[in-house]
């Protein structure tokens, strides 16, 4: 599979699909939404399959099962619309195998797109060794949030309100605190979706995002070596 762009119409079809919000109108465009937006999503998955085997050789790199679904799962939602009017692709290892790890991703949605490096799943166990871990090599994380930085990505996420033992440098403070924690660039010019240049702004991104994941790699496989790799099933 080669990626070459996508179509520009893919949006509004996308947004007409979830405005109408019926299983008998999206039969009609079923078939465009996939060769229009599904197809090209896993066309970049595939594309990016090399770079991503060479930082995680344990990452889920089957473009089928990388790629969103635009049919959402209201059963446990508040929110009961049937249809997304986004897509995304998640750079990370099988979701039910590994617990605590560490995902990058990329969205596309009306108006625009993004892409992140960030925690999946997390807990207080999880958070006492990302810590430890910050402690342990300030530097490293120091470089790992300099690499995030120099593509435009920007730091989100909860903070504890109160103030965690520990001698981290102030600098770090404020990661210390973190409850969750990601890194997204967000860009509004959708003309690199449609000319195909986004793949390239992803390599470099996904280059940019790999001392941060391999940082938060490291803090999932301490936790699990600690408790177990599956000790956290009722996530």
């Amino acid at each position: 599979m080669a990626f070459h762009g996508f179509d520009r119409d893919t949006f509004l079809l996308l947004a007409e699909n979830k405005f109408n919000d019926s299983r008998p109108y999206y039969e009609t465009v079923k078939e465009q939404i996939k060769q229009k937006a599904i197809v090209p999503m896993r066309e970049i998955c595939a594309a990016l399959s090399d770079q991503l085997f060479e930082l995680d050789e344990q990452m889920n790199l089957i473009p089928v099962k990388m790629v969103s679904r635009v049919r959402r799962d209201t059963r446990r939602a508040k929110n009961k619309d049937m249809y997304r009017d986004n897509i995304w692709a998640m750079f990370m290892r099988h979701k039910y195998e590994w617990h605590f790890q560490p995902c990058m991703w990329f969205e596309i949605m009306p108006g625009g797109y993004s892409m992140g490096v960030g925690m999946f799943y997390y807990d207080t166990n999880y958070l006492e060794h990302y810590r430890a871990a910050m402690l342990a090599d300030p530097d490293g994380f120091r470089k790992a949030l300099k690499s995030v930085y120099s593509v435009g990505a920007v730091e989100s996420g909860e903070r504890y309100a109160k103030d965690k033992p520990g001698d981290i440098p102030r600098d770090l403070r404020p990661y210390y605190q973190a409850k969750s924690l990601y890194f997204i660039r967000y860009q509004s010019d959708m003309e690199p979706l449609f000319n195909g240049k986004v793949l390239d702004e992803l390599r470099e991104a996904i280059a940019a995002f790999a001392p941060m994941y391999r940082f938060l790699l490291g803090v999932m496989e301490q936790t699990i070596t600690e408790k177990g790799k599956n000790y956290d099933e009722t996530i």
